[in-house]
């Protein structure tokens, strides 16, 4: 297990040039972990940039790990559109369930998406379920039922990301664990997820579309 308070005691304690966050804020220091995790910390955040998974993501002194974060499509029957799904997976075995639900309470989790062929520009997919499979939690980001966009092209040749942004107390410290990727010339089908994931969202959706 990566020892991340250990990564946070040295970026909180190494003096560096005041520079800017992705989200242009100032910050005070910059670490490199030398194990894909580059650390940004500011005034009330500590920005964990990733560039490999798994991470080891802390919780008031608990650890979630950050598994894996892919990019799915599905493409409809209808008019030969596509629609994209990024799937973060994050383990939750080992957290018990008045801790898992504080954790819901403390969490901003989001997943961003940019594709030329479809003209994205770093869009904001809406999370559209949570589900719960064998120890593991599926956080599902894709195009709203509510708002109407056929996208004519694959997502292959895309640039994702996912951000868990986790207040960790009254003073509202936060841990910002942000991954990004760039998907290559083959994007997986949505039926390519395990069965139970797939049905639960779909059953999602289909809720949403009674409720339209």
């Amino acid at each position: 297990m990566k020892k991340y308070l250990l990564t946070i005691a040295l970026a909180l304690g190494v003096l560096g040039i005041t520079g800017c966050s992705r989200e242009g804020s100032k910050v005070q220091t910059t670490a490199e972990t030398g194990d894909g995790v580059t650390i940004y910390e500011g005034d009330r955040r500590v920005i964990f940039d990733l560039s490999v998974l798994p991470c080891d993501m802390e919780y008031k002194g608990h650890i979630l790990q950050f598994s894996s974060c892919e990019l799915y499509q599905e493409m409809s029957d209808v008019n030969d559109s596509y629609t994209p799904y990024l799937i973060a997976k994050v383990k939750i075995d080992d957290i018990d369930d008045e801790t898992l639900h504080q954790f819901d309470e403390d969490l901003y989790v989001y997943g961003k998406i940019s594709n030329d062929k479809n003209h994205l520009n770093n869009k904001e997919l809406s999370k559209i379920c949570e589900v719960d499979n064998a120890g593991y939690r599926y956080y599902v980001f894709s195009q709203s039922l509510f708002v109407s966009s056929d996208y004519r092209y694959d997502f292959s040749e895309s640039a994702f990301n996912v951000g868990f942004l986790i207040l960790q107390g009254e003073d509202y410290r936060a841990l910002h664990y942000i991954y990004d990727e760039y998907s290559s010339s083959n994007v997986k089908d949505l039926k390519d997820i395990s069965k139970e994931v797939w049905y639960e969202i779909k059953h999602t959706q289909n809720l949403q579309g009674l409720a339209e």
